[in-house]
């Protein structure tokens, strides 16, 4: 390592003062691992920190901490372009602006500016004491940065440029992750060993999981199931429950000495964990959950960023002062084991849709739980689509199968799941796949913007036109959209009256509510819905959602060309 004249701490490393030149230390053939060749090694100053690219990847933007300035790399052939000076201990950066806006956090002087790549316009935000990497852009291109020293994450938007909120935290958060859909982050506080959960959706921190001795990074895995933190102190990686916040898993075998952080390739099916203390990256293979090779690379990795293409690995060594681009094999860059299985010929599927009543089923006399079950065994279903988050399954079937009991507050919404479909699936009738898009957060979110939309004197007259609307279709049709007849829930005039009554709220309120508005919720059925069938081609598969989805859903199935619809109605109990 290199002697400093003068050092501060941030994110748990030294961090150099002094001055360096950024100009390219090597080209290397190497081969660290399992066909992974490190491709290039540049200095682009000392104790280089967070690597951001440009949209597209062909410039990436690397914050020299100890040199206080920027370096700018080529992204499709690795090599420094130039570099231009950033006081104050630059550790993060983020572009924004399509490209032409560039976001340093300055670490020294406690603050984020926001800089014109063409010019040298500059505008800052206060930040508070210790101001760290970036995470993003979630929301509409807001992005997230931990402040070390005042215990908190604040929410930043370039376009406004302003804070649009802060968050508490533990003690030392380090740099967040964000599930994909901007809902939930995860704060990693190194020195309480905890992690902080925050919904981004609602404004308001979730709660704080013990995980170990100085978690310092994560990511959210594939699926939004589990987010995984490398927890520095006691060489693991260990995964958090994103609905629990339950710690539910980890991986020791195969991780070095003191890892960092977490970072997923864009397909989701590799995961790499920078070992600052054994320099070098462990590769997980994301669908096992298991270290497949170990990368050396230089002294103190401390910050990885994967090439928006996926082709590259890009890990700043702060110990040596070098980044260095390793090359991804190209059997790992394929489309994800989700897409995979779609583009895959493959059988035609069978695909039935029965509409569910939920409560209703238990005081029904047509539509019943008995008659529920007897037309599942007439269709003799391969797979059964449920109407439960994929998120709270294996908390769900674990405590059912294991205890006899259901703990979870959504699946007791539905006595067709917990008195029928399940107990019939643990006698292995068939398999069961959890196919809501429907979380907590959505819910609440929902529930508040509706509120508001209520409550706004504004949109006043819009609201009485919907509402006019709406019962205009209820008065039409008498009441009739709540028949519990199972052969009016499944004919066509049933989902015709249905799309007539859903579609204002639809129109008037689908954007304003956001992701848990009526045609995106269906979207977000659908996309587990259409993983379920192309996990299971050639089967018999049966989803059951509440009638009103049955439309929407039908819509959507009459788009595959590997689907066959078969009509519930021929199964259905004898009138």
């Amino acid at each position: 390592m290199n002697p400093w004249n003068c050092t501060l701490y941030a994110a748990g490393v030294a961090i150099g003062l002094a001055g360096a030149s950024g100009t390219a230390v090597a080209q290397t053939g190497h081969r660290p691992s399992k066909g992974f060749t490190t491709v290039a090694t540049l200095d682009v100053g000392l104790n280089p920190h967070q690597i951001s690219f440009s949209p597209g990847g062909a410039v990436a933007f690397v914050a020299a901490a100890g040199s206080d300035m920027v370096t700018v790399v080529d992204g499709r052939h690795p090599r420094v372009l130039r570099s231009f000076p950033v006081e104050h201990t630059p550790l993060g950066t983020a572009v924004v602006g399509g490209g032409t806006q560039l976001l340093v956090s300055r670490f020294q002087s406690n603050e984020v500016i926001r800089m014109s790549l063409g010019s040298a316009d500059l505008e800052s935000i206060a930040t508070g004491d210790g101001p760290s990497l970036f995470a993003g852009p979630v929301n509409g291109g807001r992005y997230l940065v931990s402040v070390e020293r005042a215990n908190k994450v604040m929410d930043i938007d370039p376009a406004t440029w302003s804070v649009f909120e802060e968050y508490p935290t533990g003690h030392r958060p380090f740099p967040p992750a964000v599930t994909t859909d901007g809902r939930l982050a995860f704060v990693p506080n190194y020195d309480d060993g905890t992690v902080t959960t925050i919904d981004l959706w609602n404004r308001v921190v979730l709660g704080t999981t013990v995980v170990g001795e100085r978690p310092s990074g994560g990511v959210v895995f594939p699926n939004e199931f589990a987010y995984a933190v490398a927890v520095r102190g006691e060489n693991k990686v260990v995964f958090i429950n994103t609905v629990t916040h339950e710690v539910v898993g980890e991986i020791t075998d195969g991780i070095g000495d003191s890892p960092f952080s977490v970072v997923l390739t864009p397909n989701g099916r590799l995961a790499f964990v920078n070992n600052t203390a054994s320099h070098d990256i462990s590769v997980i293979d994301v669908e096992v959950r298991r270290v497949v090779a170990r990368l050396p690379v230089g002294e103190i990795p401390i910050v990885m960023a994967v090439h928006p293409t996926g082709s590259s690995l890009w890990v700043s060594s702060e110990g040596s002062d070098e980044l260095t681009v390793i090359s991804i094999p190209a059997r790992w860059r394929g489309p994800s084991v989700a897409a995979e299985r779609r583009s895959a010929p493959g059988p035609i599927t069978e695909v039935l849709v029965m509409g569910m009543i939920h409560g209703g089923h238990r005081q029904s006399e047509t539509w019943g739980l008995d008659d529920v079950r007897e037309t599942i065994v007439r269709i003799a279903p391969d797979v059964v689509c449920v109407e439960l988050p994929p998120d709270r399954w294996e908390r769900i079937w674990t405590d059912y199968v294991a205890r006899g009991v259901f703990e979870d507050s959504r699946v007791r919404v539905f006595p067709e799941y917990t008195e029928v479909v399940l107990p019939m699936a643990r006698e292995g009738q068939f398999l069961v796949e959890p196919c809501a898009g429907w979380s907590a957060e959505m819910n609440n979110l929902r529930r508040a913007r509706i509120q508001a939309f209520n409550d706004d004197p504004l949109v006043a007259e819009q609201r009485t036109e919907y509402d006019r609307v709406r019962q205009a279709v209820l008065d039409r049709y008498g009441g009739s959209l709540s028949n519990d007849d199972p052969h009016f829930i499944h004919s066509e005039e049933y989902d015709r009256r249905m799309r007539e009554y859903y579609t204002p709220y639809d129109e008037t309120l689908n954007d304003l509510i956001g992701p848990g508005g009526w045609t995106n919720i269906n979207a977000a059925h659908m996309r587990w819905v259409n993983e379920a069938i192309d996990k299971h081609r050639g089967k018999r598969i049966l989803v059951t959602f509440g009638g009103a989805h049955k439309y929407m859903i039908l819509d959507a199935l009459a788009e595959r060309n590997d689907v066959r619809i078969v009509d519930v109605a021929g199964y259905l109990p004898r009138r």
